[in-house]
């Protein structure tokens, strides 16, 4: 197993925590435990709970809220992570390994990478198939997926709403995907991560409903604000699978956290996601419209996407420098970390965090300015 360096979780990893004002993350600004539940909860909990082993695939009540959000399943259609990042693992590892004959796997870029990555590492055959940009949003290359997928396809990777672009499929295209699937019999793996941090229009369509074999892979972390419960999950129609992947899980990280069960299940309550939910969209719309008020103002550098979901957006620039080069740049003359777009396999691009205070936004977003001008 020859495994890649994570390009970008390794610069988060180094620098997040050293630079004034980090722009990287792709969620909103985490809640602190008192938002979620009361002070006299925690003191309660944290002395009565004891901290042996949680249900290795999830407590029944988590996974019952979690299936709650897919029309006809139960807790037996779920399957409790560390993360979405050990959902995608599992997903990946399983496919791979037991389908040794069908060794590929097509990727949606640009994208998050780790997906890419891990097939690699898995001895699995990356095919990527494109977002392309037309009439001012970003769409599907169809055509290019028909091409990639063959009879050793053993699943397709979608992230949607997209990381970094922050594009919606509408169900039109995700249709279309679904039907390329069928025809090869291939799995789609579906993160839908970033669904409920929509900017505007409703909830993006969830490819669970359209494919008779899907890996739904989610977590806590982006769109609820809770990425340090590291609480994710899998959901399929297909039970069996879903069985296959606990017999994964039983090799990496055997149960979720007993305390982030608990925090989960109460995050998923139906008030109390309805409120989680509400102030994402309320941050990411209202820091967007900063965003793009700034990048408006150096039209001369940047040409974006507006994006529809997601607190980040991915704008195209014109200066004679690579987006590494430009990003260490910052991070040691102005102490602001942002993603280099060749970490998403885009030269020439950033993707830019926006979900976090305003006053962080604005003065990130000012140093960069700073930098910009020393360059043109």
């Amino acid at each position: 197993m020859q495994l890649e360096v994570f390009e970008l979780e390794r610069i988060q990893s180094e620098w997040e925590h050293l630079v004034r004002f980090n722009l990287t993350e792709s969620g909103v600004e985490p809640l602190k435990i008192s938002e979620l539940v009361s002070e006299d909860q925690i003191v309660n909990w944290l002395a009565d709970t004891k901290l042996g082993y949680s249900q290795t695939n999830g407590t029944i009540p988590l996974r019952e809220l979690i299936s709650s959000l897919f029309p006809g399943t139960d807790a037996d259609n779920v399957i409790v992570t560390n993360g979405g990042a050990e959902a995608n693992f599992l997903s990946v590892w399983n496919l791979l390994n037991e389908n040794p004959e069908r060794n590929e796997i097509v990727t949606m870029l640009p994208n998050y990478m780790q997906i890419h990555g891990l097939c690699k590492a898995l001895g699995g055959i990356v095919k990527p198939f494109y977002l392309r940009t037309h009439d001012d949003t970003w769409v599907p290359d169809i055509e290019g997926l028909k091409e990639a997928v063959t009879s050793k396809t053993i699943a397709i990777s979608i992230c949607n709403p997209n990381n970094p672009t922050g594009a919606v499929l509408h169900e039109t295209q995700l249709k279309a995907i679904a039907e390329i699937a069928d025809e090869a019999d291939a799995w789609i793996i579906s993160d839908e991560i970033y669904r409920g941090a929509e900017i505007g229009g409703p909830m993006t369509p969830s490819m669970f409903e359209l494919h008779d074999k899907v890996l739904v892979t989610s977590s806590l972390s982006k769109v609820y604000g809770l990425p340090g419960l590291r609480l994710g999950w899998i959901v399929s129609i297909d039970k069996d699978i879903i069985k296959g992947l606990w017999s994964y899980s039983d090799y990496t990280t055997i149960c979720p956290s007993k305390l982030s069960d608990m925090l989960a299940t109460v995050a998923l309550r139906p008030d109390i996601r309805a409120r989680l939910l509400e102030r994402t969209m309320n941050k990411t719309r209202n820091n967007w419209e900063i965003m793009r008020d700034w990048l408006d103002t150096h039209s001369d550098i940047f040409e974006y996407v507006v994006p529809r979901a997601g607190p980040f957006c991915f704008p195209k620039y014109n200066l004679n420098i690579g987006s590494v080069d430009l990003v260490y740049r910052l991070i040691h003359e102005k102490s602001v970390l942002i993603v280099p777009g060749d970490h998403f396999g885009m030269s020439k691009h950033l993707r830019i965090g926006f979900g976090y205070g305003e006053d962080n936004l604005r003065s990130g977003l000012g140093l960069i300015g700073e930098l910009i001008q020393t360059i043109k």
